[in-house]
């Protein structure tokens, strides 16, 4: 059986080869008793960083992509010539912004 990994050139990548050198090495038996007893005791804990990470990604899931309103608001105030922007409003935010990552 030949596995094809698409997206590579035009034709996949053929790597019947290398799995049945692996096989006759017995390679994929070590790794098949790796995470036979990987799983049987072994824990994982995630870092605090990971758990923030996870509570935010899960946050960011239920949030609609575009505000669509917004987006139709200043687009009308461009428009109109009402919009103006506040260069030392703008730069306090992104100092804000990058003092918050850190």
């Amino acid at each position: 059986m030949a596995d094809k990994i698409n997206g590579y050139g035009r034709t996949g990548v053929d790597i019947t080869s290398t799995r049945l050198r692996a096989i006759e090495r017995g390679e994929d038996a070590r790794q098949s008793r790796k995470s036979e007893s990987a799983s049987s005791g072994d824990d994982v804990q995630l870092t605090r960083a990971a758990t923030s990470l996870k509570s935010v990604e899960a946050q960011l899931a239920n949030l609609p992509d575009v505000d669509r309103a917004r987006v139709e608001a200043l687009r009308q105030r461009i428009e109109s010539g009402s919009y103006r922007m506040d260069a030392n409003r703008i730069a306090d935010r992104l100092m804000r912004f990058e003092r918050e990552l850190n």
